[in-house]
């Protein structure tokens, strides 16, 4: 991927940014704005950090006898029992069958840009930082709004995954959300919750975390990765995610799949001087254990 450095300034970059589609080498173009793009998608969506997204080649995607739409069909963990015997006894003979989900795709588009090349010449800052403020951030909060709806219905009407306890947020109703989670067999693999809410941790008592409230006065709260040892996701969405809930998910193997049939693209196209551009990709979120969520909301 090809970075703006101290030596190269923004105009250069915009300026063979442009030549490249003035030159009809719209291609390039395209492929120097999506890599860009695709780096700073990753930062901004929450879903993407809490699954991983794995773009799909064209013969690992599936068909449907009646619609043209993609799918991909995932296999889930048959169940099994063991069961004891003597010595002259055998097993339980039974036919299993391996359950299966499906996982759909959707377009997710941003908003339509038109510019005058002369006017983009006058840009003294990197265009294509522009076109990921603009569009790029846009497309994660669509993903994310879509993954936050799916893991609502998900726990919803569940009293064991859609807890309500006593907030502020601390260390007791952080452990009950663990335990209900690992009652149901489930590891825990990462938290979620809004950078505010997070905050709340500042004020547990260093008797109650001891080390951990060590770092958030020498390094800030913002140099901590972990809680009690588990991952956290921060997000300043709270628009999209409430400032009084946490969320619980489970490892990516328990929990679901992102499949990705494009990743963020950059489309480019030119009449004249006037140059539109937008960008879109294809993903598709898939839970195929809804088990594997635990919601917590704080009163």
């Amino acid at each position: 991927m090809r970075t703006e450095t101290s030596q190269v300034s923004a105009q250069f970059i915009n300026s063979n940014f442009l030549r490249k589609i003035e030159e009809g080498r719209v291609k390039e173009a395209q492929t120097e704005g999506s890599a860009f793009i695709r780096s700073k998608l990753r930062q901004t969506s929450f879903a993407r950090e809490i699954l991983t997204p794995l773009v799909l080649a064209d013969d690992e995607i599936d068909r449907s006898e009646d619609t043209d739409l993609p799918k991909k069909i995932v296999e889930k963990e048959p169940d099994s029992v063991a069961t004891f015997v003597t010595f002259k006894g055998t097993g339980d003979r039974t036919w299993f069958s391996g359950p299966r989900y499906a996982v759909y795709f959707g377009k997710v588009e941003s908003q339509r840009f038109n510019k005058s090349k002369f006017e983009l010449m006058t840009y003294q800052n990197d265009i294509r930082k522009i076109l990921s403020d603009n569009s790029v951030k846009d497309m994660a909060d669509q993903e994310d709004s879509k993954f936050y709806e799916t893991c609502v219905a998900c726990v919803a009407g569940k009293p064991n995954q859609d807890l309500t306890l006593g907030g502020p947020l601390g260390s007791s109703n952080i452990v009950t959300a663990l335990q209900k989670q690992i009652a149901r067999k489930i590891p825990i693999g990462k938290l979620l919750m809004t950078k505010e809410l997070y905050y709340d941790l500042l004020n547990i008592p260093f008797t109650t975390i001891g080390e951990v409230a060590s770092r958030h006065y020498d390094q800030g709260i913002e140099e901590e990765e972990k809680l009690w040892g588990f991952p956290v996701i921060t997000t300043i969405k709270n628009d999209i995610v409430q400032n009084d809930e946490f969320w619980v998910f489970g490892p990516e193997n328990f929990l679901g799949n992102f499949y990705l049939l494009q990743d963020a693209t950059l489309f480019i196209k030119q009449e004249a001087d006037m140059i539109e551009f937008w960008s879109y990709s294809a993903p598709g979120i898939g839970i195929g254990n809804t088990a594997a969520i635990t919601r917590v909301t704080l009163v």
